[in-house]
This record gives structure tokens, sequence and C-alpha cells, in this order.
């Protein structure tokens, strides 16, 4: 009861886009759980006879403390769009807008994936490289422009487990680390988003952030082996995602 949701992604664009969705109560406690499926419909506004309708997947953000709903359509231009939010039993949820622009600030699908100079555990020490308390050295052996150039497919993960203003950095790294064993032929990186990491009142975020156009953490980007991108996540994401857009590249 008087539950309402809203956009937990912050940069869509015109093309096929994935959707993600929070609901909460007024005193800002947050509601999606797995047992309660929704479906999830847009319509740009003023356009409501056209209308996509999608039943939204589930996804822990928190492992069994909060969650998303996650949902795919294709934005075919710019401009706010209406999401209404219909759980499987009772009211719907009151509608809401979203921004839809005509070209997304991070890169693109389909773009070329900046040759972005990141730090590896070569150029310093781990824990002047990554806020991770735990951090496994195999995700920081190569730059950015280094796996992009190597003719294989790469997963590159923007978090900054420490500093993340959303709390679900550190999530999306296990995600990263419960897939990679079943890709031997994929390099996947963790590029951190801050520097000066010892000296939390000075850090900076690294010029791949900028190179990236990185707006929010966590962002994952699966590259193919030739350096294109090929699909973008903003935000909480399973293992499942990643292994479906990787699937499509072996």
């Amino acid at each position: 009861e008087d539950a309402f949701g809203f956009a937990a992604s912050s940069d869509l664009a015109v093309g096929h886009e994935r959707l993600l969705v929070a609901v909460s109560d007024p005193v800002g406690a947050r509601l999606p759980k797995p047992e309660i499926p929704v479906t999830i419909t847009v319509w740009l506004q003023g356009r409501e006879f056209q209308r996509q309708s999608v039943a939204a997947g589930f996804i822990w953000a928190i492992p069994e403390v909060s969650g998303l709903y996650r949902a795919n359509f294709d934005f075919d231009v710019p401009g706010i769009w209406v999401v209404s939010v219909q759980p499987a039993s009772g009211a719907p949820l009151p509608d809401f807008p979203i921004q839809v622009q005509e070209f997304p600030r991070t890169v693109a699908v389909g773009a070329a994936a900046p040759l972005s100079d990141s730090v590896t555990i070569h150029d310093a020490p781990l824990e002047e490289i990554t806020s991770d308390t735990d951090p496994d050295p195999s995700l920081y052996q190569m730059s950015i422009a280094e796996a992009v150039t190597s003719g294989r497919p790469s997963v590159i993960v923007f978090a900054t487990p420490k500093f993340c203003q959303t709390a679900i950095c550190g999530p999306t790294l296990d995600h990263i680390l419960e897939i990679k064993p079943a890709f031997p032929g994929v390099n996947f990186l963790h590029v951190e988003v801050f520097t000066n990491l010892d000296d939390p009142a000075n850090i900076q975020t690294v010029p791949a952030v900028d190179e990236w156009g990185i707006p929010t953490e966590p962002w994952v980007f699966v590259v193919d082996a030739t350096g294109i991108v090929v699909a973008r996540f903003e935000g909480v994401i399973d293992a499942d995602e990643i292994a479906v857009a990787l699937g499509a590249q072996e």
C-alpha cells in the first residue's frame, strides 16, 4: 500500500535498452521481492496507444536485502516516456516518467571501446589501484587498452567497492568473479573509479571514467574480440546476464 516505483537507470537512450525499476514505500524501504512478479509497460508521453509490456525479471541488488526489477525495451525516439508497474495481484503502482536521450552518455553499444590506459598491478600495488578489501589479482593484469586490442572479448567493470554510492559495487564484482571461470578465453577487468585511495578527502576519478562517460557506478561493459562494445549494463547485474552477453561472442 502506497508503494511507488522509480527508475534505477540513469542513462537511457534511443535503441534497445535495459530498464531497472525500484519499488519503495513512503519511508524508503525497498520492496521488490522475487516472489512478487510484475509487468512493466512503457510508452512515449502522448502516444499512449503504442505500448510495450514486458514481464519483468527480478535481480538482487544486495543479496537477500533489496532488489530491482529489470526489463528490456525498444525506445524509438528520444523524449519523456511513461512507465507503469503492474503487480501480479492488486492495483498498479503510480505511473512515473523517464527521460530517454538521443545518445547515451556512456559508450554506446556498437561503438569502439576507448583505449584507456588504466592502471594495472604492473604499475602499482593492489591497495593503490582498487578499493576492494579482498581483490582478485587476476582482474588487474591488463589495462583497458591492452584488453580491447588483445583479439579476445573483454568484460570491463567500473566499480568502487569502498566508496560506492549505491552499495552494489561489491556484489557486482562478486557476480563477475562467479562467471569468470566459465569463460577462460575472455579478459575480465576491474577498473577502480577513484585514485588517491589512501586519502579519501582527496579522491579523484580516474581518466577512464571520463573517457567512457561513466555517470554512476557500477557499470559493466562487454567488448567483442574486435574492440566493439556489444553490451552495457548500469547498476546491478547478475551472472546470467553476463553469460548471455558473452555467449554471443563465442
